[in-house]
């Protein structure tokens, strides 16, 4: 039975695959045609939308009544719907401004990325200022003159979507015909989904996970194991609302958890985003606990077994990346040992400090060195130790982001070959037990 669900499993991704590839073509060949139906599904949802908000309002015995803002938001909708209907041309010129916007701030995240490269002296460092410049042209061209320019998004579009199916479609072949194909597929190519795309994914599943612990179909663990149950963890943190919305993701290897982020207070700016980048080295249970109970997060633990050659890589990348790094103290240590401090020491670093008693360190240089939210952070390091030609665990392309790693391991867990072997959520609830199946996988799944 396992066998059948796993094959159906692998024929849908295959099936998907396909599809993505299909649609891709369409965009080269009949773009005008797709164009239309996207406009008249735009128009059909939103009329969707507002009427289901009102039927669903009037059958729900607790909310009897309409509230203001439920009658303007449906009527916003609907309004919206038929005022498109009317002006075409207002959808397409919203198209191009959209699309526009979406580009400009990819430039502007590139241009971000090639002053901390700059200022690091890493490599790279003018194909990214060329990316940054290729998607500044593109976000121009398509806003300035707002008319007839969507065949470019149509090329892009199209390439992207034939690629990603093909990907999927070479994996799903992988897992119908050949497990000895395995890793040749993933050396080679590495795509992720787009990064505005990816930045919303932790917040819906922290949604899913809610909502399936409220129908009682989830009960997470509300303690933490001593010891790892896996060779290698990764670890996913979630939260309702705030920076860490976007997700945060750790690595846990033989009982230390390594965490990077940007937590020193008085050198960091860009609302947090971006700043000298702080490496806390922690015994694993004791910040688990801390994440749990202190700073009230939803963890997704993703577990990786790992042959000995492996184990023996990891540890020499993780010793080689230490090798960099100096000693920095966070405020409650510096308070704690008898020195001043500027204000009261009650940031994240003081705070894991207290709790955990952790190590924490900064690089002197390369990598890691500043830490930006789009590049330089906390996925980065995690691909950084767990992504070489020796030891391919985790391959993730393009710009990482915790909603691209979240997304890849709950696939990977998901797939019948794949290399996550267990699956547990944590969260500070009264449930009884872990979650080790798939009572979530396929909801979540994408």
């Amino acid at each position: 039975m396992t066998m059948l669900t796993n094959k159906f499993s692998s024929a849908s991704s295959l099936l998907t695959g396909l599809f993505f590839i299909f649609l891709g073509a369409l965009f080269f060949t009949e773009y005008t045609g797709l164009w239309t139906l996207i406009y008249i599904l735009f128009m059909i949802g939103f009329v969707w939308i507002g009427v289901n908000q009102i039927l669903r309002t009037l059958t729900d015995k607790k909310k009897a009544h309409l509230n203001l803002s439920t009658i303007l938001t449906s009527l916003l909708c609907i309004g919206l719907a038929i005022y498109t209907f009317f002006n075409p041309g207002l959808f397409f010129r919203f198209i191009h401004y959209v699309i526009g916007w979406w580009a400009l701030l990819n430039s502007l995240i590139q241009f971000i990325n090639f002053y901390v490269y700059r200022r690091d002296c890493l490599k790279g460092t003018y194909f990214i200022f060329l990316k940054g410049l290729v998607d500044l042209i593109f976000a121009s061209m398509l806003m300035l003159k707002p008319i007839n320019k969507l065949w470019i998004v149509d090329y892009i579009a199209g390439a992207y979507l034939i690629f990603y199916g093909g990907v999927m479609v070479l994996e799903a072949a992988k897992d119908l015909l050949s497990v000895g194909m395995s890793l040749k597929i993933r050396e080679h190519l590495r795509i992720s989904i787009p990064v505005l795309i990816s930045a919303i994914i932790p917040q819906r599943f922290f949604l899913s996970i809610n909502a399936l612990i409220k129908t009682n179909k989830l009960n997470p663990d509300a303690h933490v194991a001593p010891q790892a149950s896996t060779d290698l963890e990764v670890f996913i943190y979630l939260k309702e609302s705030g920076p860490e919305s976007l997700g945060h993701v750790d690595i846990s290897f033989q009982d230390k958890i390594y965490s990077y982020g940007c937590h020193d207070p008085h050198h960091r700016g860009l609302f947090g985003t971006l700043g000298d980048g702080v490496l806390v080295v922690s015994d694993r249970e004791a910040f688990l606990k801390h994440a749990l109970k202190s700073e009230d997060k939803t963890i997704i633990s993703y577990g990786l077994t790992l042959n000995e050659d492996q184990k023996k890589r990891l540890r020499q990348r993780i010793d080689a990346m230490m090798e960099r790094a100096y000693t920095w103290r966070p405020d409650a240590q510096l308070l704690a040992e008898g020195e001043p401090i500027e204000g009261e020491a009650k940031d994240y670093a003081s705070r894991v400090w207290n709790a955990t008693r952790a190590h924490m360190y900064k690089f002197a240089n390369g990598k890691f060195k500043t830490y930006f939210v789009f590049s330089t952070n906390c996925v980065l390091l995690a691909d950084e130790l767990l992504h070489c030609k020796e030891l391919d665990l985790i391959p993730i392309g393009g710009i990482v982001t915790p909603g691209t790693y979240l997304e890849f391991l709950n696939a990977e867990y998901l797939r019948p070959s794949g290399m996550v072997v267990e699956r547990t959520v944590y969260k500070r609830t009264h449930g009884k037990g872990g979650e080790r199946g798939g009572s979530f996988g396929s909801s979540l799944s994408s």
